[in-house]
């Protein structure tokens, strides 16, 4: 038995109610800070509104979406907030509003089975999905915990009996293709049954929560702990996935600090509950989340389990830069946590969050791969290239090895689809993940990394990707030139791709470049496809484009491509470019493909006979029968539009000239600016940091150590 499993063993005795032996005394609602404040009467809203229309616990029959569903969702909320209000302020309301609704359920749940709108994944009693029912416990259990003490012994045992001891053995024993998985699944259905434990002093429940229900620690929270993240805090499935699970992950390892200190929870793994915490911060845009893997693009840092992440996290490290993250979010918890942490920010102790670059390792030991955030400013509106050089991410996985996404000031620039979903959108299959989730958002030409032979990475098969990482082979995450440099072999049979990103700053230029060098090596002869989604409206092209106006032809067949509705092809000798816009600014995307390659301009949503898909740009590049390609791309932002003063400024592209060519060993780019200056670029094959390289630059020596060189000419014709 290894030192810390025995450890995890040496239980300590369980108080009966935990949180209500934290609690403080009552104070008049005066005395809470402007946020905490707020979250009171938020709460009060919700509970008197619950109480004037009394209670109401249908029997379940609705998918999510539907009345039942919400309805149970609503109830969750007001148990949590009810209890958190009668300790804040004692009032026997809403201790017996509580109480009411949790007898009303002690009613119900011992006569349910398996919930009648039950689809492919393992029903719950109270919703369609045993993870809803987690998060119900989880929230319950958290709101109970208040009034436990506060009810009649009959009142206590008939909701211990019928309601929380029963959910949580059907959340464990019941289930335990759920709860011995590693999995966010399992994570919520951890915390809701180990919660329950301390709660009813029930050592038995809180170790299978723990160390899985063998209780040998191959399963359980502590070993999602050591699996689901890399040693950098980064979650498998990807930023929105690593948003969902932070909640349960957070509170009950809150409970576990407070009823077992000796486990040392926010010490384990070296900090990685923390360390997770401030990741989701980090991969972040303007506050919402990177939309990698299944994902929607429409979550940000304002979500409940963020407002739980960071008030933990604040009472854990004291950190002030965690104050200003929820000064931004406008919102905290009712908690004791949520009620400190916002005494701390209204007596003004707060410091900025610092948005930086970071390479995030992938995979439990970190070397699977990872996902580079590449950052020119502090600014969290600022730019921001990603380089996703990450593992498949389990069945929320997407089919893009090397991707990329930008990001500036307008938003999301180059983008990422996320997932073909309308969550608990009930007219939208129940808010389930639709087929265009297979069909398109999960498929490898959604994404911006290479297709070979019109098929997706891994041929579709999420199993197969999650055995192979990716290479993270190279990264600076700061000077005037950052970049990452990633490789996969196992992608396609055959062949190998290697990509290097580069953001560089240019003086003059409000903001960086981004340079892309991607090239497929591989046996035999191929198609390959280089798509690139963005957003914004297509201004020019010198592409002379054939446009398809009077039938508008869909790309394939199968694997995506039948989703794309082809709007022009062309072919051009040399670079060739497209500029777009995009709020107030401009975008020219720069292209030097290999000899023979051509264009198509396509649009998302053909073969869609339930208007499930957003009808969003892409530009492909396309190779037909070679069998090595190098593809070499540039994006410029440029100028300014403002609408209310009807201005445009630099509408056409900054960049005049953009040259690529191989020599030992060194990709070298030339970048020529309108006003003549000249910015080489040099990406070595060899990426080793001691590395020394040189190449000859128009009649001068870049030398330089590591993977990337760059040297700043004056203008054309000129030395310096």
């Amino acid at each position: 038995m290894t030192r810390t499993l025995a450890l995890l063993l040496a239980a300590a005795t369980l108080p009966a109610s935990p949180a209500a032996a934290q609690a403080p005394p009552a104070a008049s609602p005066q005395a809470y800070a402007p946020l905490f404040a707020g979250e009171v009467d938020r709460a009060r809203r919700d509970v008197e509104a619950s109480i004037k229309s009394g209670v109401n616990v249908p029997v379940p029959k609705d998918p999510g979406g539907g009345f039942t569903h919400e309805q149970h969702k609503r109830n969750y909320r007001v148990i949590f907030e009810g209890g958190q209000l009668f300790r804040l302020t004692g009032d026997a309301r809403y201790r017996d509003h509580v109480r009411d609704l949790l007898l009303a359920y002690a009613d119900l749940y011992p006569k349910l089975g398996p919930h009648p709108a039950a689809s492919n994944q393992v029903p719950g009693r109270l919703f369609w999905q045993s993870l809803n029912d987690s998060v119900f416990l989880v929230n319950a259990v958290q709101g109970y915990a208040e009034i436990r003490d506060a009810l009649s012994a009959a009142d206590r045992k008939r909701i211990d009996d019928n309601v929380i001891r029963p959910m949580a053995r059907f959340l464990s024993d019941g289930s335990p293709e759920v709860i011995d998985r590693i999995h966010n699944h399992a994570t919520w259905a951890a915390a809701g049954v180990g919660l329950s434990g301390y709660l009813l002093g029930d050592r038995d429940l809180v170790d299978k929560a723990l160390l899985g229900l063998d209780k040998s620690g191959k399963a359980g929270f502590l070993r999602q702990l050591d699996l689901l993240f890399s040693p950098d805090g980064y979650y498998a499935e990807g930023p929105y996935y690593q948003r969902y699970a932070l909640q349960p992950f957070v509170v009950f390892a809150e409970a576990i600090a407070r009823n077992d200190p000796n486990r040392k929870i926010f010490e384990y793994r070296d900090g990685i509950v923390l360390k997770a915490i401030r990741t989701a911060i980090d991969i972040t845009h303007d506050g919402y989340f990177l939309p990698i893997n299944d994902a929607m693009p429409d979550k940000s840092l304002r979500t409940e389990e963020l407002y739980h992440a960071v008030a933990i996290a604040y009472g854990a490290t004291r950190d002030p830069t965690f104050l200003s993250i929820a000064d931004w979010q406008g919102r905290t918890v009712l908690t004791p946590a949520g009620q400190a942490m916002a005494a701390d920010l209204a007596a003004g102790r707060a410091k900025p969050w610092r948005f930086g670059s970071r390479l995030l390792s992938d995979g439990p030991d970190g070397q699977s791969g990872a996902l580079v955030l590449l950052r020119t400013k502090a600014d969290p509106t600022g730019p921001l290239l990603v380089a996703k050089n990450t593992v498949q991410g389990m069945g929320h996985g997407h089919f893009d090895r090397l991707g990329w996404l930008y990001y500036d000031e307008t938003g999301a620039v180059v983008t990422d689809y996320g997932a073909a979903r309308f969550l608990n959108v009930e007219a939208k299959q129940g808010g389930r993940y639709l087929p265009e989730n297979d069909s398109w958002a999960s498929a490898t030409i959604a994404h911006n990394t290479l297709v070979v032979d019109e098929q997706s990475h891994f041929g579709g098969d999420w199993k197969a990707g999650e055995k192979f990482g990716t290479r993270q082979l190279a990264a600076s995450l700061d000077g005037p030139t950052r970049y990452a440099i990633g490789e996969i072999d196992h992608a396609y049979k055959g062949v190998q791709i290697r990509r290097a990103l580069l953001l560089a700053e240019v003086e003059g230029l409000a903001n960086p470049l981004t340079l892309d060098i991607l090239h497929g090596t591989g046996s035999g002869r191929h198609r390959y496809d280089l798509p690139l989604h963005f957003s914004g409206h297509i201004i020019d092209s010198d592409i002379a484009f054939e446009r398809k106006l009077a039938e508008r032809p869909v790309l394939g067949q199968a694997n995506g491509y039948q989703h794309l509705w082809v709007d022009g092809e062309g072919s051009k000798a040399d670079k060739a470019r497209l500029t777009w816009m995009q709020g107030s600014r401009f975008y020219s995307y720069h292209m030097l493909p290999p000899a023979g390659a051509r264009f198509i301009v396509a649009e998302s949503g053909a073969n869609d006979p339930d208007f499930n898909l957003r009808r969003e740009p892409v530009v492909i590049q396309r190779l037909d029968g070679a069998g090595d390609a190098t593809f070499v791309s540039l994006l410029e932002p440029h100028g300014a539009y403002d609408a209310s003063a009807e201005t445009v400024i630099a509408s056409s592209a900054r960049v005049a000239g953009l040259e690529h060519r191989r020599e030992k060993g060194v990709d070298l780019v030339l970048v020529t600016l309108v006003d003549g200056r000249r910015i080489a670029l040099a990406v070595a094959d060899d990426v080793a940091a001691d590395a020394k390289h040189s190449v000859s630059v128009e009649g001068r020596t870049l030398v330089w150590t590591g993977p990337v060189g760059r040297l700043d000419l004056a203008k054309t014709g000129a030395k310096k």
